[in-house]
Parts: C-alpha cells; structure tokens; sequence
C-alpha cells in the first residue's frame, strides 16, 4: 500500500542535515534569523533571472523569424526587379538574375538548416549566413537593373529599394536576436546552466509537484534542464558556500533525480547543486537511490514512534540550524 503521508526532498535535506531539526520542522518550532528572509529574497531572485532566459530567448526566437522571412522576401523583391530590362540586357540580366536565384535558393538551404538545428548558438550562424546570401542575392539583382535599356527604370529602382528595406529590416531583427541571446547566454553563464530550461520552481507561480506515490515521496526542484534526453534537476543554494557538496543535499538532489526519473522513465545520469559561482554534479546511480530509500524509510520510523533526536556531535551544526531556539539537545 503507497504511503498516506508524502515527504519531501526537502522534508529529506533536513533530516540528513538533523533529523531531529527536521522533527521540529513538523510544527513543533519555528525558523528563525534572519538569514531565512535573505535566502527567500535570493531564491526568488534567481528564479526571475532564470525566467528571464525563457524570456530572452523567447525573443531571440521570435527576432530569428523577422530575420528568416525579412531576407528571404528582400531576395524575391529584388529579383522580380530584373524582369523590368529590355530585349538588349537579357542576355546580362538573365545571368545576373540565374545568380541571384542561386544566392537565394542557397539562403533557402540554410533556413531549412536553421528550423533543424539543435542550438541556439548554430542557429545564430546559420540566420547570419542566409542573411549574407540573401544581402548577395539583393546585390546582384541590383547589379543587373543598373544596366542601361531598362524597359521601365523607374519601377526596376523601387523594386531595388523596396529589397533593400527588407534587408534593413532583416537586419534589424538580427541585431535584436543577437542582443536577446546574449542576456540569456551571460545569465546561463551566471548560474552555469546548460541545455533547455524545462522547469522553473518560484513561490509566486508554484510549478507541478512531482510525486512519486508509490514511494510516498514529493518535490520541486528550482530547475530542470534537458541534457540529451535526460532530465536534470538544478538546486540553488544561497547560503554560505561549503568546500564541497554537503551530505544533506546531495540527498535532496538524489531524491530530485529519483521523481524525475519516475515521471520520465528515464534516470538522470546526475544532479546539480550550485553554491554562488560553484557547481557540483552529483551522480544518480542504484546506491544513491537506495539511500534516499533507506532515509524515506529511517524518516517514517521516526513518525510511527512520534520521536526523532540529534544524530551528531557538533556544536558548528547547532549554530547553524535555524531551529536551534527551540531544540531540547542543542549543543550550542
């Protein structure tokens, strides 16, 4: 029978911080100092600042479509405007224009190539190739009208200058899609996030909870980027910064990875904790499982016994627990 009662991964961090401050945790003391306020300040900034990559690339990807169609449509404008030559330039024109329509149907390629890519920074390339193909095409076609016998001048020179406002225009939206990569990029540098952000946990928007019930087990972790086809869980830490990953969230991170790959089906190959400017991976492999398994278990014992006490001798924990007011065997 599954579990009535769900922990989770963050109910687990702190018993393997303490269990006894994680029993306290359950409505029997409150958190205290003000080191708690600053870190909900801190997570929520980083979430907007993880939002604001969406968002950003949101308008790379929206900038990338203005710089696709404004070349490809300045290509078309300013080949029409080769058929306006008379009977003594068709010879030339007819070249010119072959050309062109080379330089575009080259620009074509490299749209399909763009719509296929798999990174953003590819993709960047590519639209600035079509850019450059289309900005050829445009200059050959003018080329061609320049040529004396025009049949109607007058209308070839609109054509011209009607392409190369599309040009202008496409790029305009380059420069704005390159702008818009560039915040996402420094702010995935900031926070050393790679991939696809899938997932973004804030406590004004709450996200979807994933619960693995057969195990009774719940949480939310503050991000999730694809690596290949697996799902990664990012946790954020905003306190002070350890020479390494501490035990309590490396099993937090454990107990991500074990929920993403119930959702998925998929197990992640690791998890990442990230203190300031650190990151860690930490691997997800059948013993990290286990052990978030034997805590689940360890942590329901303590709940049919309705106990749970210190397990360390170390007044530098007590220090640092936020529960530390109200604990019956504190040490400092």
């Amino acid at each position: 029978m599954p579990p009535s009662e769900l922990i989770s991964a963050a109910d687990i961090e702190k018993f393997g911080y303490c269990p006894l401050s994680w029993w306290l945790s359950r409505g029997l003391a409150p958190e205290e100092g003000p080191e708690l306020v600053e870190g909900e300040k801190k997570h929520e900034a980083a979430s907007a600042d993880l939002k604001g990559i969406e968002a950003d690339e949101a308008k790379a990807r929206e900038a990338e479509t203005g710089v696709l169609y404004f070349a490809i449509a300045a290509s078309i404008v300013a080949i029409v405007g080769v058929k306006f030559l008379s009977s003594e330039s068709v010879q030339v024109a007819s070249t010119l224009g072959a050309i062109a329509l080379i330089w575009l149907l080259a620009a074509v390629y490299f749209l399909y190539r763009a719509e296929t890519l798999a990174t953003q920074a590819e993709k960047l390339l590519s639209e600035r190739v079509i850019l450059g193909f289309a900005m050829a095409a445009a200059v050959i076609a003018t080329a061609a009208v320049s040529f004396t016998g025009v049949v109607n001048q007058s209308l070839a020179q609109g054509f011209v200058a009607l392409a190369l406002l599309w040009l202008i225009g496409a790029s305009f939206f380059l420069y704005r899609s390159i702008g818009s990569l560039q915040a996402a990029r420094t702010t995935r540098d900031r926070y050393a996030v790679q991939g696809d952000l899938v997932y973004i946990d804030s406590a004004a928007e709450k996200p979807k909870l994933f619960v693995s019930k057969k195990h009774g087990l719940s949480g939310r972790p503050d991000a999730v980027v694809m690596d290949g086809e697996h799902h990664i869980p990012v946790e954020l830490k905003t306190g002070r910064v350890p020479r390494g990953p501490l035990f309590s969230h490396i099993l937090q991170v454990a107990a991500y990875c074990f929920l993403l790959e119930e959702e998925y089906g998929k197990p992640p190959p690791y998890g990442i904790i990230r203190y300031g400017e650190t990151s860690f991976e930490i691997e997800y492999n059948e013993d990290q499982k286990k052990l978030v398994l034997q805590k689940l278990a360890e942590m329901r014992t303590a709940i049919t016994k309705g106990e749970a006490h210190r397990n360390h001798n170390r007044p530098g924990k007590c220090i640092h627990c936020s529960r530390r007011s109200g604990c019956p065997e504190r040490l400092a």
